[in-house]
């Protein structure tokens, strides 16, 4: 089921939903879109009701070319009018890569809502050696738009193996990619290298998954095993082989059984 949903800001939030039980609530990062999970919630919907989403002013809650819309602090306004208006109950948060960082900030204005966290390829801010990458990035895409960067971003987010042997859906990515607005996706490159949650986590009192890809660039396991550390109730740690940052799309199966063996305990 898909649907538009009005917020207080004047955003209309794209929405996919499937399944019935405890619900989950998946934020996409930098470059992704409720598509991301579309395949992880029919993998679940027997048991738990995933909602996922567009971020407002992006993919298909995007507006006008309003620019305006993408705000952080928005999103996480929005997203919990989102969960107390239509989700109606507390639900366990998915954040991938960005998604993580919003994630603990929505943890911090809207406790209450939050059942549980898992962390999918990300920490609580970016890392130098992605700054410094996603800023040249920005800086080349703001010039000459996003034309020929599929490939050069499927290098930087899959692994070796779903590179060799999974053609089809590498080359679906990077023509998804490059379909993206270049000014939508400046913004979000900026939004995102301005963003931390280190002073969350202290705050986070529900129990967090942690999974990434053993060949994660973005979040590598060394550095989410030190930000799983941190938090005051860590329920593990899942690192996944032959994966990078979208684990979700490179190993789906395996993705789902790490998520929904976290669901039972919490759910």
């Amino acid at each position: 089921m898909t649907e538009r949903f009005a917020t207080s800001s004047g955003s209309r939030l794209y929405v996919e939903e499937a399944g019935t039980g405890p619900p989950l609530l998946a934020l996409p990062g930098l470059g992704g879109g409720a598509w991301f999970f579309s395949g992880f919630a029919r993998r679940l919907q027997s048991a738990f009701r995933v909602v996922s989403i567009d971020l407002p002013g992006t993919g298909r809650s995007r507006s006008a070319d309003d620019l305006r819309e993408l705000d952080p602090a928005r999103w996480v306004s929005d997203l919990g009018e989102l969960v107390a208006r239509r989700v109606g109950e507390p639900v366990v948060l998915i954040g991938h890569s960005m998604g993580t960082i919003l994630a603990l900030h929505a943890n911090d204005v809207w406790p209450e809502h939050v059942r549980g966290i898992v962390f999918v390829g990300g920490l609580p801010e970016v890392r130098p050696f992605i700054r410094d990458r996603l800023t040249g990035r920005a800086e080349a895409v703001a010039r000459e738009g996003l034309a020929g960067w599929g490939p050069r971003a499927s290098a930087g987010n899959f692994a070796r193996r779903t590179l060799d042997e999974q053609p089809e859906l590498v080359a679906l990515f990077e023509r998804l990619f490059e379909l993206q607005d270049p000014a939508t996706y400046v913004r979000l490159c900026e939004i995102l290298l301005s963003l931390s949650a280190r002073a969350s986590l202290p705050g986070v009192q529900v129990p967090c998954l942690a999974i990434t890809g053993a060949e994660d660039q973005y979040a590598p396991p060394d550095l989410v095993g030190e930000f799983m550390r941190s938090l005051t109730c860590p329920w593990g740690e899942v690192v996944l082989p032959a994966c990078a940052h979208l684990p979700f799309l490179e190993d789906p199966q395996a993705f789902a059984a790490a998520v929904e063996s976290f669901l039972e305990t919490v759910c």
